[in-house]
């Protein structure tokens, strides 16, 4: 396997999590995944592949109908290919089809995973899969997977699978993190030491592929915050009286603009990370259940008191009035703030009345009306703290995960959002791109552009690897 595609075959007992583990691991959720057991009858290939070029092949296999027979079989019997010999003299034996389908990957010469369920004790029919496993040579692993809450029998199953396997490890299929899948596919170079190379090739494509999709969510966001932060409705009206309720239809519009926007947006990160299928449940106390303009995402996400009153400053322009806050037992001085950046100091908690009115009056009568383009400093950061919490909803949501609502946590929906937990640079960086939209200079609005993608890919990539 040293140049080749390195391949394993998913084996175990029937619903045990094999297909779960195949879904998660080759980031695929057209697995077919059921709670019935034999559901697989056959083997199946699913490549994963990066740019078009294949790096890892997993088969998912149907689990084992007659371990017993087939031990009693092989026991007694010297051979140097046991699965290629079970195979050949029972060919046409209909009842032992899914047996032969499960062994034929191995004898073949794949690698092995095999899956049991840690959340049970160990049975009879195990010991006799695992030696039949052993019996046949492969390199390969023990994956416990617990499909149930509680960690009694994990000690039980690693003292087990530590007898017959290369590498044992605890891998929660539908809850496996990133950084956990990149723990298991390490571990797998240990099984074989000729399969390092290949093993470690694929593992780095892996990794770059990581790097470029978060390059691409990083672009997405700052695509998303240039459009959301210059975004005008305008309508005309002619007959007197009619302002208010234009004004009205208009923030309304603009309000769904917005959150079109996002949603947009979110369903780009959502297919860059191959979620295709299934709708990414979040969780009941998500305040991503929140709509953007309720009071309370104001509240628990953005910038603190401190950092509104900063951010104001730097993007407020012109003359204002000036202000000493005093807040958190904390003297900020003198600040020169502009009228709108004055409003949003005071209404830092609310999403509400964050885009400017405008009337305009029309040289052949009549008015113009418009809401936007924002200008409350606290709204790009409500909105890149909502992306990235989205961001971390989708990392973790484990392809094999299917109607499971409600369980992706999400830990970092604290009080205050990941925004409020930048350094000073980087959310100085971010403003200094979002004061650029309203320039003309392109050349600089790009440069400044460039900077935030580069902040917040980096907060990307700390977030992948973070623990969840």
């Amino acid at each position: 396997m040293s140049d080749a595609v390195p391949q394993f075959a998913i084996v175990g007992h029937p619903n045990e999590g094999k297909s779960s583990v195949v879904s998660t691991l080759a980031e695929d959720d057209q697995v077919r995944i059921s709670d019935l057991p034999g559901e697989t009858m056959a083997q199946r290939a699913y490549p994963v592949r990066v740019e078009g070029r294949e790096i890892l092949r997993f088969i998912d296999t149907p689990g084992f109908q007659h371990p017993q027979q087939m031990l009693e079989w092989l026991n007694g019997r010297k051979s140097e290919s046991p699965a290629n010999d079970f195979i050949a003299s029972h060919r046409d034996q209909p009842s032992l089809a899914q047996d032969l389908e499960l062994l034929a990957p191995l004898s073949q010469g794949s690698g092995v995973i095999y899956v049991v369920d840690g959340s049970r004790p160990v049975r009879q029919h195990d010991l006799a899969e695992m030696e039949i496993l052993r019996l046949c040579g492969n390199p390969r692993m023990a994956v416990i997977n617990p499909k149930e809450e509680g960690d009694s029998f994990l000690a039980e199953w690693k003292l087990v699978c530590a007898k017959c396997f290369n590498s044992t490890r605890v891998f929660n299929a539908v809850r496996a993190t990133y950084t956990e899948r990149i723990a298991l596919l390490e571990s797998l170079k240990s099984i074989n030491q000729d399969w390092e190379p290949a093993l470690a090739r694929a593992i780095t494509a892996f990794q770059s592929d990581w790097d470029r999709r978060n390059t691409r969510v990083a672009a997405v966001i700052c695509e998303a915050l240039r459009e959301a932060v210059t975004h005008v409705e305008s309508q005309n009206v002619f007959s007197a009286g009619d302002e208010e309720a234009a004004k009205a239809g208009l923030v309304k519009n603009y309000q769904h603009s917005i959150s079109r926007m996002e949603e947009r947006a979110q369903a780009d990160v959502r297919a860059l990370f191959k979620h295709n299928i299934f709708n990414l449940e979040l969780p009941e106390q998500s305040i991503l259940r929140e709509d953007l303009f309720t009071e309370k995402t104001w509240q628990l996400l953005g910038l603190n008191k401190k950092q509104i009153i900063v951010a104001a400053a730097i993007l407020g322009a012109g003359a204002g009035v000036k202000l000493d806050l005093v807040l958190a037992h904390l003297s900020f001085g003198l600040f020169t703030l502009s009228g709108a950046a004055l409003a949003a100091a005071a209404a830092w908690l609310k999403g509400e009345n964050m885009a400017r009115v405008r009337v305009k009056t029309m040289k052949l009568g009549g008015v113009q009306v418009s809401v936007g383009p924002n200008q409350n400093p606290q709204f790009p950061f409500v909105l890149i703290d909502r992306f990235l919490l989205y961001y971390h909803s989708v990392i973790n949501w484990a392809h094999a995960r299917r109607d499971q609502p409600g369980t992706v946590q999400s830990l970092r929906e604290t009080k205050l959002g990941y925004t409020a937990k930048w350094t000073g640079e980087q959310r100085k960086v971010c403003l200094h791109f979002i004061k650029t939209l309203s320039k003309n200079n392109f050349q600089k609005q790009d440069a400044a552009e460039r900077a935030c993608q580069a902040v917040l890919k980096s907060v990307l990539g700390e977030m992948a690897t973070e623990v969840s």
